[in-house]
């Protein structure tokens, strides 16, 4: 018998005990929060699919209501699906819902409990909460402009010269930004680095996914020596690459640093305050590679979704189109400076954050301790997950929720010129999450995600792809990635065309300016 055969056996025999022995029992303390039958042994662990987990909460969400609970192996995981109940347990009482459920896998040996988002609301997530402040406070995130006016203009260069890598250009568009933020460079044209993170990203997105390793249903099974435990090691390689690329860019900063050359990133912040913040440089490492993996995926994805959205309803771009063209010409590339003339497009821009959040299964919460709520009880170590793609979906707030529309969020107010900054463009959805676990880059995020859409939209007719015999190729919303994070297949079928030559000159001479003048 070899030793995953053992292990199966031996997970089976273990499951059961611990369901036997460990396994909470009923309370008379509230309600009973409904839910789906389970079985007695494994619950409803076999029951919830392994791709797009959130079209089976939201289904579920349609029969048992906004509150609905799942046993995962022993567990207990409560699903809120409405927005009011996320915010009340999520954000006015976050004193008591703001931990995260322990990964072994993900959390102890592929982080080293280094990943703030996997992080329990302890004192190291708020020493780490502090220094992401310093970067991504609003005050921070507005001097930060011209950098992603200049990154969204090469994002432009790309789409009108290699068309034909539009993924690539969206992902190297969100590190390029990052990676200038946190390490005060550019990112190499050799694609290393972005290869890297890619790779540390996609790991991570696999790693974390419900299902994915059998030790983070149950983590008792981590007390198993290293031959029955071969995760163990897989997971500690991963770290030791992961962290051999990040503690190789941090190193890469000091040594400017040393040559006094004035450097101003985050990476170069953190080592003049390591002392004061009490970080080693492992932990230094990897907090700033954490806030480039995370940068990189999420603004990526968003643009994505847009540019699929916008072969999908042609009349949306239409109108886009024409707001854009009533205040730059074809000469004029639209930038911040114009954020406040263009109420149409920064509605379309938070349309894309809800009708396709980066993260729609939300992040799990893990509940401090016991709690009753609209008479349901809580009990203590409950995982409360918020399902945004629900909320996103909630016909009562957002009528005819699954068409696309930036109308609903076009304001009286905005279309006077008012209420549109970063921080307008985080209201009305929850893509962004709840309370203290709130994203620390979430105006960073939703800036940038404003300048390379607004500027996409001037430049270019976004349309289905066709085939060589002239038939549209299908654009599916559901042919997605799965996990923590989705995104639209790699292969998804969308095409940019510039919308005159002029537009394509502008361009150019816009990037010859930047490359002369960096």
């Amino acid at each position: 018998m070899d030793s995953y055969t053992l292990l199966f056996a031996l997970s089976i025999t273990l499951v059961l005990i611990y369901w036997l022995l460990a396994a909470p029992s009923s309370s008379s303390k509230g309600l009973k929060i409904p839910g789906p039958p389970s079985h007695p042994i494994v619950g409803h662990t076999f029951q919830v699919p392994q791709l797009q987990t959130w079209r089976y909460f939201e289904k579920l969400s349609h029969e048992y209501g906004p509150i609905f609970k799942l046993k995962l192996a022993g567990d207990e995981t409560v699903i809120l699906s409405d927005a009011a109940d996320a915010e009340e347990l999520l954000g006015r009482r976050s004193h008591n819902y703001s931990s995260r459920p322990q990964l072994v896998y993900a959390g102890k040996y592929l982080s080293k409990n280094m990943r703030m988002v996997l992080l329990p609301y302890n004192e190291r997530f708020k020493k780490y909460r502090a220094a992401f402040h310093q970067m991504l406070q609003p005050r921070a995130v507005s001097g930060y402009n011209q950098l992603e006016e200049s990154e969204s203009l090469r994002l432009l260069a790309d789409m009108s010269s290699k068309s034909n890598e539009l993924v690539n250009n969206c992902d190297r568009f969100g590190a390029s930004l990052v990676f200038n933020l946190c390490y005060g460079a550019t990112l190499g044209e050799d694609g290393k680095d972005l290869a890297a993170v890619q790779e540390i990203v996609e790991n991570f997105i696999h790693d974390t996914y419900p299902g994915a390793h059998i030790v983070d249903t149950l983590p008792f099974l981590d007390r198993l020596p290293d031959f029955l435990a071969p995760w163990r090691a897989e997971a500690k390689q991963k770290f030791a690459k992961d962290s051999q690329t990040y503690t190789r860019l941090i190193n890469e900063v000091k040594s400017r640093m040393d040559a006094n050359l004035g450097l101003e990133c985050f990476s170069a912040r953190l080592w003049d305050q390591q002392e004061k913040m009490n970080f080693n440089n492992e932990e230094l490492a990897y907090l700033v590679g954490v806030a480039f993996e995370a940068g990189t995926e999420t603004t990526a994805s968003s643009i994505l979704w847009f540019l699929m959205a916008m072969a999908l309803y042609p009349e949306t771009l239409r109108k886009a189109h024409q707001e854009l063209d009533s205040i730059c010409d074809a000469k004029t590339i639209p930038g911040f400076v114009h954020m406040e003339q263009l109420p149409y497009c920064f509605a379309l821009v938070k349309e894309v954050m809800r009708w396709a959040p980066a993260a729609p299964g939300g992040f799990p919460h893990t509940s401090d301790g016991d709690d009753v709520y609209k008479g349901y009880f809580i009990r203590k170590g409950t995982m409360v997950i918020p399902c945004i793609w629900s909320m996103h979906r909630n016909e009562a707030q957002y009528p005819n929720a699954y068409k696309f529309d930036p109308e609903r969020f076009l304001t009286p107010e905005m279309q006077e010129g008012q209420g549109m900054n970063e921080s307008e463009l985080t209201q009305g959805h929850y893509g962004f999450g709840f309370g203290r676990r709130k994203c620390p880059g979430q105006y960073l995020a939703a800036k940038s995600a404003w300048i390379a859409m607004v500027r996409l939209l001037w430049a270019f007719d976004i349309e289905p792809a066709k085939d060589a015999s002239g038939n549209i190729i299908k654009v599916d919303p559901e042919d997605c990635t799965s996990g923590i994070t989705s995104r639209p297949a790699a292969n998804f079928n969308v095409k940019l065309v510039p919308r005159s030559e002029q537009h394509r000159d502008t361009i150019a001479s816009g990037l010859a300016n930047l490359n002369s003048s960096n």
